[in-house]
């Protein structure tokens, strides 16, 4: 079930390199202004604070911030489970 953007998972942590409570952020599938969907997860290097801050829109894809390809992601859900054998 799609879900407002605003409440996506993000990971945690003050710094992942020295924070013992870092949570690396989870892959998710998003939902973007052009309708297109592609599984991308936040990266805090872009994110307001970051050191490669622009627009604080810090969800990564293919190694790209998804609203230059894609549009601003509008709903997130999360992966689905991978087939079992």
């Amino acid at each position: 079930m799609w879900q407002p953007i605003e409440t996506a998972p993000k990971g945690g942590g003050a710094e992942m390199v020295t924070d013992p409570n870092w949570v690396e952020p989870p892959a998710i599938l998003l939902y973007c202004a052009d309708g297109t969907q592609v599984v991308a997860q936040w990266d805090w290097y872009y994110a307001e604070g970051g050191m490669g801050h622009t627009d604080g829109v810090a969800w990564i894809a293919f190694g790209e911030q998804v609203n230059f390809h894609f549009g601003m992601p509008t709903h997130w859900q999360p992966l689905p489970p991978p087939p079992t054998t």
